[in-house]
């Protein structure tokens, strides 16, 4: 059965397995059991959709060990009211306190990032966590020397104010990256960054998109060195983090939305 395992006593044989995957590696043997086809063994990337959808756990795959699937537990937001608040009321935050996140909850929301989805279930997202405030504050230092190479006398005139507008005082921040020859890094990575900043607002933490960061990263090789980024990576976003310093009572307007109905 290649790298499928079924129980057939729990079996239901009712095709759900087979539905759900995305590449149709799955089909129905005489008797309407799963089995992989032939030679479509290739085609699994192993994304766990099958085991996943089998309500009665009679599936199995060698190549995914079940200790590292997660029960989908409940509850969990279902309703309008419970999702909505946390998606809209999401600030970007830019006034950090003086006071670090701690280890464990940096991991958490990077574990929450690092199952965003992926083209092809191909999980090529890189993180970098910069976690000591010097650091963080180095890497400001750093991209505002390249602002002033590059010719931005607005941020440059408010640095020498005194205002840190490069990270925002943030106390962390993370990266993310892909193989530069990777076709969808920029959009992996910009979705697995929405997953980390709605996970530490869940957290009551604070995150804004460090746009200024991710472009010094792409220029500037002291942004690059002071981050390790390893060669043949390019970084396609990072996130300030910290705990806000103030709180919003109310959601800010948007324009309506462009959109045309087919």
């Amino acid at each position: 059965m290649s790298f499928l395992c079924l129980d057939k006593v729990n079996c239901r044989r009712d095709g759900i397995c087979m539905e759900v995957c995305p590449g149709g590696v799955i089909t129905a043997d005489a008797e309407g059991y799963p089995v992989v086809k032939d030679g479509a063994e290739a085609f699994c990337n192993k994304c766990g959709h099958c085991v996943a959808a089998c309500a009665t756990g009679a599936l199995s795959h060698e190549r995914l060990p079940m200790i590292d699937f997660l029960p989908n537990r409940k509850p969990r937001p279902e309703t309008v009211a419970e999702v909505e608040p946390l998606m809209l009321g999401r600030r970007s935050v830019r006034a950090y306190k003086n006071k670090p996140v701690e280890h464990a909850l940096l991991e958490r929301i990077l574990d929450v990032a690092r199952r965003a989805p992926t083209a092809v279930n191909s999980q090529q997202v890189g993180w970098i966590m910069v976690e000591d405030p010097a650091k963080t504050r180095r890497l400001a230092e750093l991209g505002m020397e390249w602002l002033r190479a590059a010719g931005h006398p607005r941020y440059v005139q408010l640095w020498d104010e005194g205002r840190e507008v490069f990270l925002r005082g943030a106390p962390h921040v993370a990266v993310a990256h892909a193989p530069a020859d990777y076709t969808w890094g920029a959009a992996d990575c910009a979705i697995a960054l929405t997953y980390m900043e709605l996970a530490a607002a869940a957290h009551g933490l604070g995150a804004c998109w460090a746009g200024l960061l991710t472009r010094a990263a792409m220029a500037h090789a002291g942004v690059i060195e002071a981050l390790e980024l390893p060669q043949g990576r390019t970084v396609h976003g990072a996130l300030m983090l910290g705990w806000p310093k103030y709180r919003y009572s109310l959601v800010p307007p948007r324009n309506a939305a462009n959109v045309a109905w087919l």
